[in-house]
């Protein structure tokens, strides 16, 4: 129930004002009769006085005695007779009705009503104060009185017990009983009281009604204001039931209902419809190392440029962590679809700052329009969220529009994904090595471990195809320790079969690299393969240093104190700095085969490869190539001082088993085409040397 003050004034003040007049009432009524009771008394008092004066002398022995005479034959006395005409003589005119004299016994000497002579008032308490020479008055009423010369009814009466002596400081020789006749001046009272009480009651209304007008005026506005506010919180709860709290933009809620009346738009007139999803890549990694408030940072500036990039009926949304969805009502033709992502893709490679760090955030996105390859306007979300994964598989920071290849292919991911769980358990992993050469010597150096899928009904899988969805599902972990473990056991082998310079290399994956569990794998695989640790080397990538660089930092320097050697893979491609290079333990660089590839005939390839082997050179690093596939590559890097080095070139990857016996017949330098030379190569261009 809504509060109301109009009703709550008017209920107050009615109590109020009725409160108010009735202790007025009291109060006057209670001050005017003691007012009357005093008034009286000294009425009283000064008609027995006057009464004692002339009286008393003459009478004041018969009192004394009149004890002595039986009460029966008292009224019969000539006193009484004498004394009443005397009395009822000085009373006329006087609002007297009745008087009685008592001696100090209590006995009653002499009453205007006859009948009471001779009574006893010995324990009468106005009768004992008086006899102490105190007056005592009482006002009464009584509905039947016998006065002194007849009967009278509904009187309000004062009774005074006065005492009665010759002089003011004399003893007390009886008492006078006086009843005076107070009922008009009681009528008068009350009288007074109602007008009294009448007026301050009017008055009190009149201030009533007129501040009912300001109570009602009030009342008004605060119902205007409820309204508005209520109104308001209708408001606010609706926004929060269909927008996101933190981005402001649409929730699923919303995004289900605009996305229904886009499909009814589209239905109507023909018009196409499409969805857009965006995810912001790496986006686990930049609240990891930002923290949630930074992520969140992120997560609502995305949210502004999104918005900005969008036409007026577009709706964006966000349906959860860090996935947004838009919906294009209205197109012309998909390629405007594309121009608006293109301008999504733009907006986001501009540098955003959160606090005091400048950070680069790029987002995947997939579009789906119908009609067009998504048949059923149903799955136009499904749509766009297959092609947002086929964007982040062919390299993130792009579009990607859906087709209907993507099905086979989410349909091939989720049978990968159900088989890859199995797939440990059962046995289906295998590990390949490819040797790594050092062209100085001639010599097989080492290898490195790369993981393989035999699918029980699809064969070899490379890792590309698997090994993200290890990632996504966590599996990576447990696979990445058995991969560690059979690797070392797998180099031990050669080392008991006389290898006993080769190394084996292992990546880890960033997931791996920040499980809590590797330092612990590590040395576990050591100490169940007893293989020394400075033949096992472990491959890290760029982006794992550099997010959170101080915990990987910590974790490089116990991995180095275990004694294993640390290098980072594909080197070139990520955030190439200087300062981690000088501040982590790392042994090896691995030049990236993206600079191999086109490294004789592309200036800027070579001039990157170069750099690259002068800086390791510089920081006492090793440096190996990476897809070293023709002669003029090779020879290219010997005269940048790269000697170690691995591709198709000196062999493919091949099971453990042909490894052995590839040792026996790979023949370096012919396939390099240069003799070794005759003394060692240079410290540090060796992951062994």
């Amino acid at each position: 129930m809504k509060f109301r003050l109009t009703r709550v004034y008017s209920v107050a003040s009615f109590f109020g004002i009725a409160l108010v007049a009735i202790a007025l009432s009291m109060f006057y009524r209670t001050i005017a009769v003691r007012s009357l009771v005093e008034h009286e008394t000294q009425t009283n008092v000064s008609i027995s006085q006057a009464l004692a004066n002339t009286l008393w002398p003459k009478y004041a022995n018969f009192v004394a005695h009149a004890a002595s005479i039986p009460s029966a034959e008292l009224s019969a006395q000539p006193e009484v007779a004498s004394l009443r005409g005397e009395v009822l003589e000085k009373i006329r005119g006087l609002r007297v009705v009745k008087i009685k004299i008592y001696n100090l016994d209590g006995l009653t000497v002499y009453s205007t009503e006859p009948g009471q002579i001779g009574e006893r008032k010995t324990g009468n308490i106005g009768f004992l104060q008086a006899k102490a020479g105190e007056v005592k008055s009482e006002l009464v009423f009584r509905d039947h009185f016998s006065a002194t010369e007849q009967v009278i009814e509904n009187r309000n009466l004062l009774s005074s017990y006065i005492p009665v002596r010759k002089t003011p400081r004399s003893p007390v020789e009886g008492v006078f009983e006086i009843y005076s006749d107070v009922t008009s001046l009681v009528a008068d009272i009350r009288d007074t009281e109602h007008t009294v009480v009448g007026g301050i009651t009017g008055m009190l209304l009149l201030l009533y009604f007129f501040l009912f007008t300001i109570v009602r005026r009030a009342d008004r506005i605060i119902h205007v204001h409820e309204n508005e506010e209520r109104k308001a919180q209708a408001e606010q709860i609706h926004y929060m039931a269909y927008h996101d709290p933190l981005t402001g933009l649409a929730n699923r809620a919303l995004f289900k209902d605009r996305f229904q009346h886009a499909v009814a738009v589209a239905a109507r007139t023909q018009s196409p419809v499409g969805i857009m999803f965006i995810d912001i890549d790496r986006f686990k990694v930049i609240n990891d190392s930002l923290g949630h408030e930074g992520g969140d940072a992120v997560l609502i500036e995305a949210a502004k440029r999104i918005r900005a990039c969008l036409r007026a009926s577009d709706t964006a949304c966000r349906i959860g962590g860090d996935e947004f969805t838009v919906i294009l009502e209205r197109l012309p033709t998909s390629e405007d679809a594309a121009q608006a992502a293109m301008r999504l893709i733009q907006k986001f490679s501009e540098p955003l700052r959160v606090g005091s760090r400048e950070i680069i955030v790029t987002a995947s996105i997939g579009i789906s329009i119908y009609p067009g390859a998504t048949q059923d306007v149903q799955r136009l979300l499904k749509d766009a969220n297959a092609a947002m994964h086929e964007a982040k598989e062919s390299g993130r920071n792009r579009h990607v529009f859906y087709t209907q290849e993507m099905d086979a292919r989410a349909q091939e991911s989720l049978e990968y994904e159900m088989g890859l769980r199995k797939a440990l358990q059962n046995g289906e992993f295998l590990i390949y090595y490819q040797p790594r050469v050092n062209t100085a010597t001639g010599k097989v150096v080492g290898a490195e471990a790369l993981l393989r899928w035999q699918h029980p009904s699809r064969g070899i899988i490379m890792p590309d195809n698997f090994i993200p969805l290890l990632e996504d599902t966590g599996l990576v972990i447990p696979v990445g320790e058995w991969v560690l473990l059979r690797a070392c056991q797998q180099c031990q082998d050669w080392h008991d079969a006389g290898y006993t310079s080769l190394n084996v290399s292992v990546n880890l994956s960033m997931k791996q690299f920040r499980s809590g569990s590797l330092l612990a794998g590590v040395r576990r695989a050591l100490a169940e393969s007893g293989l020394p640790p400075r033949f096992l080397e472990l491959e890290l990538t760029e982006t794992v240093l550099v997010d959170d660089a101080e915990q990987a930092l910590d974790l490089m320097r116990e991995l180095k104190d275990i004694g294993v050697s640390l290098s980072i893979d594909d080197f070139g491609t990520g955030y190439s700095s200087l300062n981690y290079l000088r501040r982590f333990p790392i042994d090896l660089l691995k030049i990236d085969s993206s600079f191999i590839r086109d490294v004789v005939h592309n200036r800027g390839d070579a001039a990157i490869t170069t750099t690259i082997a002068v800086m390791a050179k510089s920081l006492r690093l090793g440096i190996l190539a990476e897809g070293v596939e023709t002669r003029e590559q090779a020879r290219f890097l010997k005269t940048i001082g790269c000697h170690d080095m691995q591709g198709h070139l000196f062999g493919p990857a091949i099971p453990a088993e042909d490894f052995a016996a590839q040792l026996e017949t790979l023949d370096v330098p012919k396939l390099a085409g240069f003799e070794p030379k005759s003394v060692p190569h240079a410290p540090g261009n060796s992951a062994v040397a």
